[in-house]
C-alpha cells in the first residue's frame, strides 16, 4: 500500500502519473441527488467534484484524498453551525451530508482532513442534546433480584432455595419482576458512546479550543443519563433496531454505534488522534446550504424555511416568508468557470421555483391570477464575490449594460436588502455568502 494517498483538491484533476494505475476504474462522477458518492465522485474526467475525504481507489493498494478547494475553509466552523438545526426536518438533511464507510480497511489522512472523529463526537454531542431536552424513552425490563421482606412479581422457587432457603436467610425472596425504567438497552448504548465522547473530548488535541464551551453540555447530558447504566454487551448493541415512533433516537443511536465500532467498542482504544481514518466523505455542497440557512436564520429566524419542495419532485434551498418574500437558493460555486457557465441555467432553475404553485402557497400566496401577476423576487447565494459574466449569447449592447455590475463584498449576516441586482434579469439578485477560514 502506498504511504499516503493520492491528494488532490475539490474540481481538481487527478495527476497523469497517477492515471496508469487506476486506469480500469470507472469513475461515474456524481450520484443522484443526496446519494452516496462513489470514488468521492470523481468524473470520467479524473476531475474531482465537491465532497472532500478519502476513499480507497484500489482497496489496500491505492486511496485518494480530496481536501478543500481554499485550504483555510474551516469546514469544522461549518459544520458546527450546520448542527444547530431546530427540527427534525433540518436534522434529516444534515445527517446526509456526510458518510463513513467503517467496513473498510483505514487509509492514512493528510493532516488537513484529520477531522473525521472530532466532526463524529460534535454531531453526537448535538442529537444527544436536543434528545434529552424531553424525558428519555422508558420501557419494562425483566429483573431478578434477591428482595428483602418483600414480594415483587413472582418468587422463582428455585434459586429461592438455593440462594436463601438453604443459607437460612428467612428474610430473603428472590423474585423476577417488570420494572418501567430509563435503565433500556437503548440508552445504555447512548450513555457507552457518550462516555466515549467524553474522553475523546479530554485527550484529542482538536478540542482543546473548545472543551470549555463542550464542558457544560457534556455535564448537563451526565446528568440526564445518571440512572442509566453504560454496561452494554456487544450482541446487545447489535439487536437495538431504529423505531419510527422514536424518530430522535434513531439518528442518536445511529451515530453512537459509529463511535463504538470507530474504536472497537474499546475505551483502551481512545488516545490521542492518529491519522488513520476509516474512508469518509463530506458533501460541501450541502454543508454550504446548511451553513447560510444558519446565517439566514440569524437575521430572519422563523420567517425561512429550509428545503421546500415543490410540483415533480424540485425542492428550493429556502424561502423568505413576511412581507418581503424571497426565493432563494444557494450554489456552492467559487466561481462560475468561464462565460455562460452555469448562471443562465442557475436563473431558469430558479424562475421555475417562484411560479411553481405549491412553493407559493408555503410563501403565503393564493395562487389565484392577481398572485400571478406578482413577481416574486430571486437570490442566488453563492461563497465568493464575483462579476457574473454572461456575455457570449448577448448582443454587444447588452454586454456593454452589464460592465458596471460590481462584485458583492463579503457579509458576516446575511441581509437580503445588501443584494446586487443581476443585470438583464428582472427582480433577480445575488450576494455572496463566504465559506468560514480558519483562524
Amino acid at each position: 500500500m502506498d504511504s499516503l494517498p493520492i491528494i488532490i483538491h475539490e474540481h481538481e484533476a487527478i495527476p497523469e502519473k497517477f492515471r496508469e494505475n487506476i486506469k480500469d476504474i470507472t469513475f461515474v462522477g456524481n450520484p443522484d441527488y443526496m446519494g452516496v458518492p462513489q470514488y468521492m465522485g470523481i468524473d470520467s474526467d479524473y476531475r474531482a467534484s465537491y465532497y472532500i475525504g478519502a476513499d480507497w481507489l484500489v482497496e489496500n493498494e491505492q486511496a485518494i484524498a480530496v481536501l478543500p478547494k481554499m485550504a483555510d475553509t474551516d469546514f469544522m466552523g461549518m459544520f458546527v453551525a450546520a448542527l444547530d438545526v431546530n427540527c427534525q426536518h433540518e436534522a434529516d438533511y444534515f445527517s446526509k451530508c456526510y458518510g463513513i464507510q467503517l467496513g473498510k480497511p483505514a487509509i492514512e489522512l493528510p493532516k488537513e482532513l484529520n477531522q473525521l472523529t472530532p466532526l463524529l463526537i460534535l454531531h453526537y454531542i448535538s442529537l444527544l442534546t436536543k434528545l434529552t431536552k424531553r424525558e428519555l424513552k422508558k420501557d419494562y425490563v425483566t429483573r431478578q433480584k434477591n428482595l428483602k421482606s418483600k414480594i415483587k412479581g413472582k418468587i422463582l422457587f428455585s434459586q429461592h432455595l438455593q440462594q436463601n432457603i438453604f443459607s437460612h436467610r428467612e428474610e430473603r425472596i428472590f423474585c423476577q419482576y417488570q420494572d418501567y425504567t430509563a435503565d433500556i438497552p437503548e440508552n445504555r448504548l447512548l450513555k457507552k458512546a457518550l462516555i466515549f465522547a467524553e474522553q475523546i473530548i479530554s485527550r484529542y488535541a482538536s478540542f482543546k479550543k473548545r472543551y470549555n464551551d463542550l464542558k457544560p453540555q457534556l455535564n448537563m447530558l451526565s446528568t440526564a443519563f445518571q440512572e442509566v447504566s453504560a454496561d452494554i454487551e456487544l450482541y446487545e448493541v447489535r439487536k437495538i433496531r431504529t423505531n419510527k415512533m422514536f424518530k430522535e433516537y434513531n439518528e442518536a443511536i445511529r451515530v453512537a454505534k459509529m463511535i463504538l465500532r470507530r474504536f472497537d467498542y474499546s475505551l483502551d482504544n481512545v488516545n490521542e488522534e492518529n491519522r488513520l481514518s476509516p474512508p469518509f466523505w463530506i458533501d460541501m455542497a450541502r454543508l454550504y446550504e446548511m451553513w447560510v440557512w444558519d446565517k439566514l436564520t440569524e437575521v430572519y429566524g422563523s420567517d425561512i424555511d429550509f428545503q421546500v419542495k415543490g410540483h415533480c419532485r424540485t425542492q428550493v434551498d429556502y424561502i423568505k416568508k413576511g412581507i418581503d418574500k424571497w426565493i432563494m437558493d444557494a450554489k456552492y460555486k467559487p466561481r462560475y468557470a468561464n462565460p455562460n457557465a452555469g448562471i443562465l441555467d442557475d436563473i431558469r432553475e430558479i424562475s421555475g421555483y417562484a411560479r411553481d404553485t405549491k412553493i407559493l402557497k408555503q410563501l403565503g400566496l393564493k395562487t389565484t391570477q392577481v398572485d400571478y401577476n406578482e413577481e416574486i423576487k430571486c437570490l442566488i447565494i453563492y461563497p465568493e464575490p464575483q462579476k457574473f459574466i454572461i456575455a457570449g449569447h448577448l448582443e454587444d449592447e447588452d454586454i456593454s449594460e452589464i460592465q458596471s455590475d460590481a462584485c458583492v463584498e463579503f457579509v458576516e449576516k446575511i441581509d437580503v436588502s445588501q443584494a446586487s441586482e443581476i443585470p438583464l434579469f428582472r427582480n433577480f439578485y445575488k450576494i455572496s455568502v463566504p465559506l468560514p477560514r480558519k483562524k
